[in-house]
């Protein structure tokens, strides 16, 4: 059963103290942990190394050890330590073509088992206590579940909370589902025997959608009796902690019991507070913070918010948005004292600079004291620790850029890229991500289209602005060095990479929007020279940006077989997610698209749209 509302204790349970005291006179000095869990004890061990002797665990693949001769620790302090929630911890994301997605699922991957538990290491290094990840229903039946065990076994012992995601009929990418809506035997059997199959593996608690896909029907409200069925069912039979989906799509909820959990999930680099955060048809989020508060007495609450964004909107193109930095810490900020049982954060893909916002999260949802006083953690603390201490005031510039431009005004809608259903015909022309308020068709209308173009062409000096602007200040980072560490130079020149190719994002974006909003040769103020030179110069770009991607490709941590070329998966994608990146994909298909004048979805496609709807998942 789960534990009761408030869930304060178990986070004290988890903290631990750290003190140093000298044996005698020239004879050293002991330093004592403590705990009142094993977990906790743990929490001190890897506290006192990150946090006193200057360990850092970066990434998976990633350990930065420090070399020294003598101790450096002074003969007495007090450190402390407490988690800010009693379950903290990651999301894989396995519907997504992700580092882990194949190791998760395949044992005939070369070292995939060793890739899952390097990253279980780098959870409870981090002071994390939980990962979960979606169940695809392509896993073999027939090896999966022995293999599965062994790396869910291994995070046990390391004390890890251990979480399947589920549906109960969920078609879109290759969910895993409890029973088949057509499939010509009772839902309860379907249940019965697919829960059972999968329950083989020691998950420690199992989360389930109930929808049918985004903007699909919610089968919680259709089929309430089948969403009670298999609640009971897990909890009751195999005693594992059960909790239900939400997704940031706005709906009416149906009830559950109170020993089922929930899990709030919010979307891209918006936050709870964030006055505008047009996303998935919402104008914020702030409905989804009121449903914390409305859940957070009478049920085991988590959050669940997002580290990166794959298909089109921000590691696929790509992008580093700083703006993920200070959502997740101001929504950490504002949750830590609300009685939220949970942060667990959905993680998409680690390249490109984002397996600094995962790191900065671990940090963020500790609390940490050197005697009384309560050490200080912002949202560009490790960037400035990277980059050195006069770095500070530049990296607030690069943050304040960012919020400007891509938040404040709505830049990101023309920085990502369009979602495939987004270029389909109405009524299917749904939109994930925040929109644009022009059209490019209208714009080629020679009279009716005049307030288009004017408004594209705004948004073409905004962006150019922003490229100038945010250039010149990756320009000025690049000479800060922090410390001389080969390892951290590395680390500092995959961030500088990505921030270039970000700006030039915006760059290649100006030249063809404003080509597209010209593109009508027979325009007044166009001419078909004008728009061959605004393309010539957009390749340009693209090629430039193309350089930086060649050079960081040497350094990806997982092969580029696996992650960044076409392959079969799991997923419904037959590519790993860096695969636009490869050849910078939607930026050579925006050039093409003014050529050919094409905007639909099915120009230069790469989405395989019934693999991703799902609908063999019906029967």
């Amino acid at each position: 059963m789960l534990h009761k509302p408030p869930f304060k204790v178990l986070t004290k349970l988890h903290g631990y103290r750290i003190t140093s005291a000298p044996i005698a006179e020239g004879a050293g000095v002991t330093v004592t942990i403590e705990a009142e869990t094993p977990q906790g004890i743990v929490n001190g061990i890897y506290g006192l190394l990150q946090h006193k002797l200057g360990f850092r665990f970066y990434h998976p693949k990633e350990t930065y050890i420090p070399i020294y001769e003598d101790w450096i620790l002074p003969s007495r302090f007090d450190f402390k330590g407490e988690p800010l929630f009693a379950y903290q911890g990651f999301h894989m994301h396995t519907m997504h073509p992700v580092e882990l997605t194949e190791p998760l699922f395949n044992p005939d991957i070369p070292f995939g088992k060793e890739d899952v538990k390097q990253y279980i290491d780098w959870l409870v290094r981090n002071g994390q206590n939980t990962f979960q990840f979606w169940i695809l229903r392509t896993a073999d039946r027939r090896i999966w579940v022995p293999y599965a065990t062994d790396y869910i076994n291994y995070a046990k012992r390391r004390g890890l909370q251990t979480g399947a995601v589920i549906s109960l009929s969920t078609l879109q990418q290759k969910a895993f589902q409890a029973m088949e809506l057509l499939r010509p035997e009772s839902y309860e059997q379907q249940i019965d025997r697919n829960v059972g199959w999968l329950l083989q593996v020691p998950f420690d608690y199992v989360c389930i959608d109930f929808t049918m896909g985004e903007f699909l029907p919610d089968l919680a409200r259709l089929l309430p009796d089948k969403k009670r069925y298999i609640l009971d069912l897990i909890s009751r039979k195999y005693k594992r902690r059960v909790y239900e989906n939400t997704h940031v799509i706005k709906r009416e909820y149906s009830g559950a019991p109170s020993y089922a959990g929930i899990l709030i999930h919010s979307v891209m680099f918006y936050s709870l507070a964030d006055k505008n955060a047009p996303v998935y048809g919402n104008d914020n989020l702030h409905f989804m913070y009121k449903m914390l508060k409305e859940n957070k007495s009478s049920r085991e609450t988590w959050y669940w918010p997002e580290s990166s964004y794959w298909v089109t909107f921000d590691t696929s193109v790509p992008l580093f948005l700083l703006p993920y930095l200070q959502s997740r810490y101001d929504d950490i900020q504002l949750l830590k004292d609300d009685g939220i049982a949970g942060h667990v954060t959905f993680t998409s893909g680690w390249e490109w600079g984002y397996w600094l916002i995962d790191y900065s999260i671990t940090r963020f949802s500790w609390r940490l004291y050197d005697g009384t006083v309560e050490r200080r953690i912002s949202e560009d603390s490790l960037l400035t620790e990277l980059f050195g201490k006069d770095s500070a005031k530049l990296w607030h510039k690069a943050f304040l850029l960012q919020e400007k431009y891509l938040k404040d005004n709505n830049l990101i809608s023309l920085m990502a890229a369009k979602t495939p259903f987004e270029e389909l015909p109405y009524p299917f022309n749904r939109s994930f991500q925040p929109e644009d308020s022009v059209s490019v068709f209208k714009a080629a209308i020679p009279f009716l289209g005049s307030r288009h173009r004017e408004k594209m062409q705004s948004q073409a000096d905004m962006l150019d602005e922003f490229y100038r602007r945010f250039y010149a200040v990756t320009q000025q980072l690049e000479k800060h060095h922090g410390d001389t560490v080969f390892m951290k130079d590395t680390l500092r020149s995959e961030i500088i990479n990505a921030m270039y190719i970000t700006a030039l994002r915006a760059k290649h974006r100006q030249l063809t929007l404003t080509a597209a909003a010209h593109r009508n040769v027979y325009l007044s103020d166009s001419s078909e020279f004008y728009i061959e030179s605004l393309l010539e110069q957009a390749k340009h770009v693209r090629e430039k940006a193309e350089e930086i991607v060649r050079r960081q490709e040497l350094i990806y941590r997982y092969p580029l077989s696996l992650i960044a070329r076409r392959t079969e998966t799991h997923t419904s994608y037959n590519f790993g997610y860096l695969y636009p990146v490869s050849g910078l994909y939607f930026w050579q298909r925006e050039e093409e698209q003014v050529t050919k004048s094409r905007f639909d979805a099915f120009f230069m496609n790469i989405w395989d749209f019934t693999k991703t709807l799902g609908l063999d998942g019906l029967f």
